[in-house]
């Protein structure tokens, strides 16, 4: 039987750090939708500052669960390979349930949340291309509540508050929850 766990949030909340305890102190194998993204935009040669546009139209174009259906063949083969996964960066039911159709497999999802202001901090420190040539940090948020990461949340199994709290704290809470 394979165990997995879907880690959804806004931008910035901590789902990578979430899943990359995960993987470090639980050998955990990740899935990151966000990296997927990004590497079929490259093979695509379509610039980092069109993700917002690249999402959406996938989402017009192949319907809500259009990212979950292009990461379905990453999720394959880390099947193969690992029987405990997890996958960061779902931002609908839609992609929960095309997964679980996949794999037949319940996963369990963890939202992770953290304020606006927290997270508009996280995004000056981080630096990553995304954030500072993509969509205003207003315009991001829109676009996710939109594609239904609120609803996503919203229904989780758990919630990790991932505000004003240290490293060694978001691991005991990840192991709270997954241990």
């Amino acid at each position: 039987m394979t165990k997995i766990y879907g880690v959804t949030g806004m931008p910035l909340s901590g789902k990578t750090t979430v899943a990359e305890i995960m993987e470090e102190e639980m050998d955990y194998a990740v899935l990151d939708m966000g990296e997927v993204v990004r590497i079929e935009m490259r093979d695509r040669n379509i610039p980092v500052e069109k993700t917002g546009e690249f999402v959406n139209q996938m989402r017009v174009t192949h319907g809500q669960n259009a990212i979950a259906k292009l990461s379905t063949p990453y999720l394959e083969e880390i099947i193969e390979a690992k029987n405990k996964i997890v996958i960061t960066g779902m931002r609908s039911w839609d992609e929960k349930t095309r997964f679980e159709k996949e794999t037949n497999e319940n996963i369990q999802m963890i939202a992770v949340w953290t304020s606006r202001k927290t997270r508009k901090q996280r995004r000056q420190k981080r630096q990553r291309e995304e954030d500072q040539k993509g969509d205003q940090f207003h315009e991001r948020d829109q676009r996710e509540i939109q594609n239904g990461v609120a609803k996503l949340m919203a229904l989780s199994n758990k919630i990790i508050k991932n505000e004003n709290i240290s490293m060694e704290e978001l691991e005991n809470k990840v192991n709270q929850i997954v241990n």
